[in-house]
């Protein structure tokens, strides 16, 4: 991994001269990217300025910046970088980074464990801050449960969304996700996926979901890396019951769907 402080008096990237480890993170956001192509940058570009906006920084996410951003991601390859806000130290002027990540592996489906306790996120409505402590949750429960993901509940009970992931459902014909109030962020991938279903006039809908009551439809936890996954089981810890997917093999839809988010990338460069 390569990484560069944003230098805004001289636009331009540079190799940091500290330990960025320490350095607090209060907003980010990362991508996918394959062969100088990416799936709505543009939104990335978005969330990104309006999470920046949020810590004082919104004056600072210029046309020079995202140029340099994409300057510094090779044209080939799977990469997945993500942009930073750090605060070196408290009453300090935060700056910005780019993480150059190779892309990690890709999968189609994944196992999901529920956690015992409500979501423990300190900001949940801006990307950053929490990236860590949800990082931990999922290293958790992979060697406690064998999981590559957890779900987020409300102090309810409630699907929020995953630690990494956005929940879509499907309930017969219609495309579901949790309601607005329970405080998801905002997913990029998702909002893509959503406003695909409105413009074929698939029915979505906003509700509330526990858990157990996703269990036997057809369960997606999406996000930028992966695109769409499918949810083959549920790990309760609260019970310690396990649910595999009745579904069986990929369906048609989620096949379909799947070649559409891919087929959705542009090109970077112009």
């Amino acid at each position: 991994m390569s990484v560069w402080l944003w230098n805004q008096q001289d636009r331009r990237f540079e190799p940091p001269a500290a330990d960025l480890n320490a350095w607090s993170l209060i907003a980010a956001d990362s991508w996918f990217f394959e062969n100088g192509r990416v799936r709505a940058f543009d939104r990335h570009r978005a969330r990104f300025g309006d999470a920046a906006a949020q810590v004082g920084m919104g004056h600072a996410i210029t046309d020079d910046f995202w140029a340099a951003v994409i300057e510094k991601t090779p044209a080939t390859g799977e990469w997945f970088p993500r942009v930073d806000v750090l605060e070196p130290a408290v009453g300090v002027e935060p700056v910005m980074a780019l993480r150059l990540r190779p892309a990690p592996e890709r999968t189609r489906e994944l196992r999901v464990c529920v956690p015992s306790f409500p979501d423990p996120r300190t900001i949940p409505g801006r990307k950053g801050p929490d990236i860590g402590l949800l990082g931990r949750l999922v290293v958790q429960a992979r060697a406690d449960h064998d999981c590559s993901e957890v779900v987020l509940l409300s102090d309810d009970g409630f699907v929020i969304e995953g630690a990494t992931t956005s929940l879509l459902w499907w309930d017969d014909e219609a495309l579901c996700a949790p309601v607005p109030e329970l405080g998801a962020l905002p997913g990029v991938t998702s909002a893509m996926i959503l406003d695909k279903a409105r413009s074929r006039s698939i029915p979505v809908e906003f509700r509330r979901v526990l858990p157990e009551e996703l269990v036997g439809h057809d369960v997606w936890l999406v996000n930028a890396l992966h695109g769409i996954r499918r949810v083959r089981e549920f790990v309760d810890a609260r019970s310690g019951t396990r649910n595999v997917s009745p579904l069986g093999e990929e369906s048609e839809r989620f096949i379909q769907w799947r070649l559409w988010l891919e087929s959705a990338r542009r090109p970077l460069r112009s």
